[in-house]
């Protein structure tokens, strides 16, 4: 059992800048095929019940009015995503409890006592979500 999140960049209508990302963990076991179709399936709507976290402020934008710390332009995100989450990963991880169940695959069933933890290169799917000047959010899904 390991956790796997769904992560939503919150992108700027008029500046292409993300401030801002949204994620949601799920503590799942199964096939990548399996876990993308899920997350997939989730992402148009779960980034509304999603933990909110700020771009760390060691990213900056410098253009010429100055400098912007705590953003980044959407390819950064993307290149840089790891790294970003960093924060958001050990975070979600402290949402977790000790899972205890009965493992029932074998022959013989056995205790299972988990803590979920996001292994060092988390499966993750992430969908850009556009925010107007209103403050609508828009995901942009894959057609």
């Amino acid at each position: 059992m390991e956790l796997v999140a769904n992560v939503w960049p919150v992108v700027d209508e008029g500046t292409g800048l993300v401030q801002r990302y949204l994620v949601r963990a799920y503590a799942m076991r199964a096939e990548d095929r399996v876990i993308s179709a899920v997350l997939k399936a989730l992402a148009p709507t779960d980034f509304r019940i999603a933990r909110a976290f700020k771009i760390p402020t060691r990213f900056k934008v410098t253009s010429e009015y100055g400098t912007l710390s705590g953003a980044v332009p959407i390819g950064t995100f993307h290149q840089d995503m790891q790294t970003i989450l960093e924060e958001a990963y050990r975070s979600l991880e402290n949402d977790y409890a000790k899972l205890q169940c009965i493992d029932m695959s074998s022959e013989s069933p056995r205790p299972v006592n988990v803590i979920p933890r996001f292994p060092n290169n988390p499966y993750t799917v992430t969908t850009v979500l556009i925010e107007t000047p209103d403050g609508r959010l828009i995901a942009q899904l894959d057609r």
